[in-house]
């Protein structure tokens, strides 16, 4: 009796399962079905020619509105990268800009008072026979001629600590201490000039590798208590061209004509320079000293070839030439406005070499400007 009904129940569930099996065939069959006539319903309206060129239009109008699309932006990302161009190259043209006029401001005039002072002292300290009248006296034109040189230095000087600031290109084109080089330079030529003598002698009368003179380390902490300077001899040297800072300055600003920014800076020419000197108390008075150095230098004992140290009367002469021979060959270094053979240096001490040296006179050289 119990076996016969679990047979009824199996064949119960077995009936339901077959039922539900077919029913769901009967649904996808009609799905199927429906679908098929979906299709056949939309190839009947495709063959309808009044429906044809609607469609046809439409599919075009749809491709043209992607391609348009597509090419928008394909546009707009080459104007942006061309206007990024224009833009570098703009830039680019203005930096070149800024060095063609940093070089006509100051560069080139520099080296050509440089090479004028120069070859001032060269010939004053080898006594060449230039130097004497017919009456065997030291010609007053020739120590003037020295001290113009001398100031027309110092104006170009000026107007590069005035204007050194603006060598942004130089700083823009890889070189972090571009500015750095010629201030340095600058800054020695300036130390030689105005350091009392027995500043001199602790920075050169050395055993050790000297420093650049423009980039002198400073004395700190014990260093400074204990050193004191050489004051005792610098009364007993016979200190020769010695200008001050502040006269050094005084006598540059007054000899500049051109206001500061000009795209070419001047000093005023000889014949106005000695005309101010002989009437002008003012102006004079800034100049007084190195004229009265520049006689003693001409009249007294001569340069024997000794080297600027121990001090003497000739050691400031012997280490500014030095310098001014540097600067030649760091604002000519392809020999353009003075050979190789004039750049002699008298008695040359041994220092560190200025920043950036090499790359500084590549750019000069990648530019040519010698203005």
């Amino acid at each position: 009796m119990m076996s016969a009904r679990v047979r009824l129940q199996d064949h119960s569930l077995f009936g339901t399962q077959r039922g539900g099996l077919m029913h769901r065939h009967t649904a996808r069959h009609i799905r199927l079905r429906s679908g098929l006539r979906v299709c056949s319903g939309i190839l009947q309206y495709l063959k309808d020619p009044t429906i044809s060129p609607i469609l046809t239009s439409t599919l075009i109008a749809a491709g043209t509105v992607s391609f348009n699309l597509v090419a928008g932006l394909v546009t707009e990302k080459k104007r942006a990268d061309l206007t990024l161009e224009v833009e570098q190259q703009r830039t680019f043209a203005k930096a070149q800009q800024e060095l063609q006029s940093l070089t006509a401001r100051y560069r080139g005039p520099l080296l050509e008072a440089v090479v004028d002072l120069e070859n001032r002292i060269w010939h004053l300290a080898n006594a060449t026979s230039e130097w004497q009248n017919s009456e065997g006296d030291v010609a007053e034109e020739e120590v003037m001629y020295t001290l113009f040189n001398l100031a027309q230095f110092l104006g170009f000087v000026e107007v590069v600590r005035r204007e050194g600031p603006r060598e942004d290109a130089f700083l823009q084109a890889g070189n972090p201490q571009g500015s750095d080089t010629l201030a340095t330079l600058v800054e020695g030529l300036r130390f030689v000039m105005s350091a009392a003598s027995g500043n001199l002698v602790d920075w050169g009368d050395v055993s050790e590798t000297r420093d650049h003179p423009g980039s002198r380390t400073r004395r700190t902490g014990e260093d400074l208590i204990e050193w004191t300077p050489i004051q005792q001899y610098q009364l007993k040297v016979d200190d020769q061209l010695r200008v001050p800072r502040g006269a050094q300055r005084a006598i540059g600003a007054t000899m500049l004509i051109t206001p500061s920014g000009s795209d070419r800076h001047y000093t005023m020419d000889f014949a106005v320079f000695c005309d101010k000197y002989n009437n002008d108390a003012s102006f004079a008075h800034w100049l007084k000293q190195p004229h009265d150095d520049i006689i003693k230098l001409a009249t007294g004992a001569t340069w024997k070839g000794q080297g600027p140290f121990p001090m003497g009367r000739w050691s400031r002469v012997l280490l500014l030439q030095q310098l001014l021979i540097d600067a030649v060959d760091l604002l000519d270094p392809s020999f353009v406005r003075v050979p190789k053979a004039r750049r002699t240096r008298l008695m040359p001490v041994q220092y560190g070499p200025l920043p950036a040296l090499s790359e500084y006179q590549r750019k000069l050289r990648k530019r040519k400007q010698y203005r």
